[in-house]
């Protein structure tokens, strides 16, 4: 059995590395999404 090409190695992994990269930035516009709906509605509540 032959080893990987370079190109095999992208067209294998290229699609995981993407939607982890994808993923992650997922999570931080989520984060920061919250954090402003929680401050908002803190403010509300709360009268700050």
């Amino acid at each position: 059995m032959s080893g990987l090409s370079t190109l095999d190695w992208i067209g294998l992994v290229g699609p995981y590395a993407v939607y982890f990269v994808l993923l992650l930035g997922y999570y931080v516009v989520e984060g920061r999404r919250e954090r402003t709906l929680r401050a908002s509605y803190s403010e509300e509540t709360h009268g700050e």
